[in-house]
């Protein structure tokens, strides 16, 4: 049976991701960091602040030994912030983008080279339409979406020699608790400028994310590739 590790996959996009994989008869390893939300015979919760090495380590090590080896990583852990650039302190900077990208380069540091020794993985980020155009007020959080997307192209030609595959997926507006802080107007405004007309739901990303981590993509790495309805084109 196939093992998936997905971080920040208690709710939000991660959850439905972890709820499609698992439904569809994976074992799944999910990181968290609050409250684990999910539970199954075939899944694994494990308490993990992503920005730390070490822990990333022991998450890993855990999961390899309820499932086995990790057949594909999803990294999804992000946190934002608002505000002007200037108010960001490098405070805010180190754990905006200790998550959002070191969480990134701890898994997959750890996770590669055993995928390296196997000649295959799949490694899947969760990125956002903001690494790729920036976003005003929130500079950090786009900053660190447009690290993830050059990484997931670096690491695609680093590691396709090894059978290994390297995407991101990159949402536009989805209904997540990052939209809390969001009015209603707010909210239907941001429906009205997406072509389709509404806002995105979590599983419109996981079944992106399934159909990657399949072998149907199996000559697709590299790519960043758009969830947004539109949004961004």
């Amino acid at each position: 049976m196939s093992h998936i590790l997905i971080s920040g996959g208690s709710r939000g996009i991660g959850g439905s991701v972890t709820l499609r994989f698992s439904v569809k008869g994976w074992n799944v390893t999910y990181l968290y960091v609050n409250e684990a939300r999910i539970t199954g015979d075939n899944i694994l919760p494990v308490k993990c602040d992503v920005s730390d090495p070490e822990a990333v380590k022991k998450a890993v090590n855990e999961a390899r030994e309820r499932f086995g080896d990790i057949d594909v990583l999803v990294s999804n852990s992000g946190i934002s912030k608002t505000g002007l650039a200037t108010d960001f302190d490098f405070n805010d900077y180190r754990r905006i983008m200790d998550i959002n990208f070191g969480g990134l380069f701890n898994l997959t540091n750890e996770i590669i080279p055993d995928m390296v020794r196997r000649k295959r993985g799949n490694i899947i980020a969760v990125s956002s339409m903001w690494g790729q155009t920036g976003a005003s007020c929130e500079a950090l959080y786009a900053a660190t979406k447009g690290a993830v997307d050059s990484y997931v192209k670096s690491l695609a030609k680093e590691l396709g020699p090894s059978g290994i595959r390297v995407n991101a997926v990159s949402p536009g507006v989805i209904d997540t608790d990052m939209m809390s802080s969001f009015d209603e107007e707010t909210k239907k405004e941001l429906a009205d400028e997406t072509p389709v007309g509404h806002i995105g739901k979590p599983s419109d990303v996981a079944d992106l994310i399934y159909y990657l981590a399949s072998d149907r993509s199996s000559f697709i790495t590299g790519q960043i590739i758009g969830v947004n309805g539109g949004f961004l084109i």
